[in-house]
């Protein structure tokens, strides 16, 4: 299975739901597919599962899709047993896992490549909707059932090493940029301010 194809399937469904990703080859193909000013591309590697947590309670009312990697979350493995007590049902939640650190040049593996299974860790952790899905009708059949579904939901897409994000244009928007108009977007259409003190 590819991340890109699946990537394509996914910006199909996008209307107003918010998107977080991490520091990986899928911000750079995420950002190339869409253009949606509910995008907030995360410049670092273990945060977008922590971002998307708290937009998903702060929002409850809103779809959280975070898009991650493998090595993102196995960075950050303490946000899985905070997503299962907290269990936002309106936070959807995408692991591209290649098992390898495809942002390096090197492609070292991650922990993925030998025994560790990062589904069984999500439920090991108390997330009970979790998956693994290896062909991109499974992702899309996942996509559209979390989208719908009011439970939160964690799925582990099993993809190819791919290095295309390396040969795509990266957006010419500032990471600064693209947080201001990100949180333009949510006062808009929240319909309240979130930027205090502008004139």
């Amino acid at each position: 299975m590819i991340r890109y194809e699946c990537l394509q399937r996914l910006a199909a469904f996008i209307t107003d739901q918010l998107v977080v990703t991490s520091l990986s080859g899928q911000k750079i193909e995420w950002a190339h597919l869409s253009d949606h000013d509910g995008n907030l591309l995360i410049g670092n590697m273990g945060n977008a599962l922590g971002v998307g947590l708290g937009l998903a309670l702060a929002l409850p009312h809103r779809k959280v899709i975070v898009l991650e990697s493998d090595g993102s979350v196995l960075l950050s493995l303490f946000n899985l047993p905070t997503l299962a007590n907290l269990r936002p049902a309106n936070l959807l939640v995408f692991v591209f896992d290649n098992e390898v650190y495809s942002g390096s040049r090197i492609s070292e593996p991650t922990a993925t490549a030998g025994k560790t299974d990062l589904r069984k860790m999500a439920e090991g952790a108390g997330i009970e909707n979790a998956v693994t899905v290896t062909d991109v009708e499974s992702f899309e059949r996942a996509a559209s059932e979390g989208l719908t579904k009011d439970e939160l939901s964690f799925v582990v897409c099993k993809v190819e090493e791919t290095l295309q994000h390396r040969d795509i244009p990266r957006t010419h928007m500032p990471p600064l940029e693209n947080k201001f108009r990100f949180v333009r977007y949510l006062e808009r259409t929240e319909g309240r301010p979130i930027l205090l003190g502008r004139g």
